[in-house]
Parts: structure tokens; sequence; C-alpha cells
């Protein structure tokens, strides 16, 4: 799932270095600088992230991985403005994401993030269609595109074209999950932030799910940041961040 890009065997040496230069010259969309964040708990502070700094381009697909309270789930709420630092920077497209609050970070969520959750989110009572039209629902006079027809695209290219009717009692984990993506993409955002997304599925239905999500972050160009704790699903990724070895908390 790498996009590396592939070098014609028959280049010429001499013109090696000059394309390779362009790939590494992909426009950095997200920058992180020195983020910091704790909890109140009862006897003191729980410090989660510590001076975490790094770096994503356009168009990656990032695996961050760590144990299980490394923080990881809070960096991804950070990113997507769920939540704020206690310091630190947050630029998407040089965008100050850290100092959003309110109704500004509910437009940024709107314009420019897509989630996709562990657990599914769906609203029990909408149809898969209705789930996937639901965050752009109350802005659909004032989108430049059909919500409803961008919506029955996304399901048929998850491969729910026949389920779109259905509410999801009714479907499997990995549709639901499947239709979680189309949600997550009908905004047409610059990032999507997955958190542990085949975490609650079989092996078998997690292999479906990873088949469609890099594939469409590929297709529409997007920028995959995917917190995982299997380190099989990180190595598809093109690069892997290990969180502890960005923050120093416990040094």
């Amino acid at each position: 799932m790498a996009q590396d890009d592939i070098l014609d065997e028959q280049t010429e040496p001499s013109e090696q270095p000059e394309q390779l230069e362009h790939t590494d010259e992909r426009e950095t969309i997200l920058q992180v600088e020195q983020l910091e964040k704790a909890y109140t708990i009862p006897g003191g502070q729980l410090q989660v992230l510590h001076d975490v700094n790094f770096t994503v381009q356009q168009g990656e697909f990032v695996a961050i991985t760590g144990q299980s309270g490394s923080g990881k789930t809070t960096l991804l709420a950070l990113l997507g403005a769920l939540d704020t630092p206690d310091s630190g920077e947050i630029r998407l497209h040089n965008q100050a994401v850290h100092k959003l609050r309110g109704v500004a970070a509910a437009d940024f969520r709107r314009e420019q993030v897509g989630f996709v959750f562990q657990l599914f989110y769906l609203l029990p009572n909408l149809t898969a269609l209705e789930n996937v039209m639901a965050p752009l629902l109350p802005y659909r006079r004032k989108l430049n595109f059909d919500l409803k027809q961008r919506a029955k695209e996304l399901l048929e290219q998850v491969g729910l074209a026949k389920r779109m009717g259905h509410a999801p009692a009714r479907l499997s984990g990995g549709e639901q999950q499947r239709v979680a993506i189309a949600r997550a993409l009908i905004n047409r955002p610059n990032v999507l932030l997955a958190d542990e997304p085949t975490g609650t599925l079989d092996p078998r239905t997690a292999v479906e799910v990873l088949d469609v999500l890099p594939g469409l972050q590929r297709a529409g160009s997007q920028t995959l940041i995917m917190v995982t704790h299997d380190p099989q699903v990180a190595a598809l990724a093109d690069r892997c961040i290990h969180l502890e070895h960005l923050s120093k908390v416990g040094e």
C-alpha cells in the first residue's frame, strides 16, 4: 500500500537522484511540534503526551503504534480538534488546529477531517445511505455537490451497492465499518483519522476493511493516519510511527 514512486528499470543512473528528490519534496500537510497533554486524576496529573514532534506529507498512509495507554487515541483526538492540547502546536495546511474551539473546531472537522472509529457509531434508525449522508445533511443546501448521489457512489465503492437501504442491525460488523468509512469520506476530507478501525473485527473481515480503506484513500489523494496495535496492519502503511519514540513520557 506504499505510494513510493517506482523508478523505471531502464532509467539511466544519472537521472535517478532527480526522481527520488521529487518524491521527497511532497508537500508537508501536517506539522506537530512540542505537543503536550495531561489529564487530572485523583492524586495528581497523568501525563499522556510529552514533547511530541512529527510531520506527515500529503497522500501518506501513516500508522501510529504504541502500547495500550500510550496516548494514541488522545493524539488522534488532538489532530482532529476533538480535544485541545495543553501546549504545543498542530498545523494542518498551516491552519492552527491547536487554537480551534467551539464552532471553529466543528467547522474544521466538517471541512477538513474524516473520522473512522473502532466502534462504528452508526445511527440505528437510519439506513446505510442515510448514515453516510448524516454528517452533512444540515449543510446540504450549501454544498457544491449532490449529497445523496455522492453517498450512493461511496457505498458502491465500498461494495455495499445492494445494502444501501438496510439499517445497521441488518449489516455485519465488516459492512457497518464500511458504511463508517464511506461516511468519513463524504466531506472529501484532506485527512482521514482512523482509530483501530479493525479492532472489533475478526481477521477475515479486517482484511476486507483494509482492502477498502487505503484504496479509497489513495484514490482520493487523502492523507491517512491510522492508530493500530496490530503490527500486520501497521506493515501496510507507507510509514510507521512508534508513539513511544516520539513522546518523552517517563524519561
